[in-house]
């Protein structure tokens, strides 16, 4: 009679994942600010660190960014915000990292509801087209058109002045000049340089 007794009662269940996948070589404030969109609406945010094969993403010096490298940078922007997890998948590909995650074989439950991280930058969610044959039977999948976040746009201007949007690769030329705290600060909050 008493259900908090019942071992198939879940106070999480069941709950809304966003499944955020990137190479994130390395991730920066534009990740984190679509990693606190989601987590302000999801139960759970699940950020996975691909792992690519062919040449990777390089420092100015020649230093390869590395998964590893790419997970202590997440767990320092990610300090405090409790239903963000971050793992680096064994797949190169971000896309497929997500579809073992949210398939037949991952860990969500029978009616969990899915988001697949996207931003609406160049129609980023597009991605996702045909994603629904990939998802557990019972498991809904949210429309990443809908679910789709605006991308964060530094406060730094091309000579245009327009925003520039924030991105890896200006974030590794930055980090080619470790003097400039400022410009590396930009990227991931002074507390973290």
């Amino acid at each position: 009679d008493d259900e908090s007794d019942d071992p198939v009662v879940d106070a999480d269940y069941p709950k809304t994942v966003a499944v955020v996948p990137g190479a994130f070589k390395p991730p920066h404030k534009g990740h984190l600010d679509m990693v606190r969109k989601y987590a302000a609406n999801a139960d759970e945010v699940v950020v996975l660190i691909s792992r690519p094969t062919k040449s990777g993403r390089k420092l100015p010096n020649g230093r390869e960014v590395s998964a590893e490298d790419s997970l202590k940078i997440w767990n320092a922007l990610t300090t405090g915000m409790s239903n963000v997890r971050v793992e680096i998948s064994t797949h190169a590909s971000p896309i497929n990292a997500a579809y073992e995650y949210v398939g037949d074989e991952g860990p969500l439950n029978v009616g969990d509801a899915v988001i697949l991280g996207a931003s609406t930058k160049d129609d980023d969610w597009k991605r996702w087209t045909g994603a629904e044959k990939y998802i557990k039977d019972g498991v809904k999948l949210k429309s990443p058109e809908q679910t789709a976040v605006l991308p964060t746009m530094r406060s730094k201007t091309d000579e245009n002045g327009e925003s520039l949007p924030y991105s890896a690769t200006a974030f590794r030329d930055a980090l080619g000049n470790p003097e400039d705290r400022a410009e590396i600060a930009d990227f991931v909050g002074k507390e973290n340089v």
